[in-house]
């Protein structure tokens, strides 16, 4: 069989990769990884909208017209959701300190970091 091998070779023919091969991926370290990798540091995508905002920020609302958490300050506005709601100041906009509500007063962003230890509401167990 090697004999055929090394004529075949002589000839110009390579051998071609096996499948086997082709999946092969090199090993990446998991320290390597996680440090060269930046996970996402703001989130600016409106679930309501669907748009890509520059001042999207999180809420915890009991507006029963949507499920979106995320929100803009547009349809914040639009639906009327109080800035009390609003556990971040994590965008563009809050930021550079222009964020600004048209639905009822604005906090300042030193007011909302004192709020994200609330524990969130969830379903409550029974079995207390």
């Amino acid at each position: 069989m090697g004999i055929m091998k090394d004529a075949l070779l002589k000839a110009g023919l390579k051998p071609t990769a096996t499948p086997k091969d082709q999946n092969q991926r090199e090993k990446v370290a998991k320290k390597q990884m996680t440090e060269a990798v930046v996970h996402q540091e703001q989130r600016n995508f409106c679930e309501e909208c669907n748009q890509v905002r520059p001042d999207v920020e999180f809420y915890q609302h009991r507006n029963p017209t949507t499920d979106a958490e995320w929100i803009c300050v547009k349809c914040a506005d639009k639906l009327k959701i109080p800035d009390a709601c609003r556990k971040t100041a994590q965008s563009d906009t809050s930021v550079k300190k222009m964020f600004r509500r048209e639905h009822g007063a604005t906090l300042s962003p030193s007011e909302i970091k004192t709020k994200v230890h609330e524990k969130p509401r969830g379903p409550v167990n029974g079995n207390r």
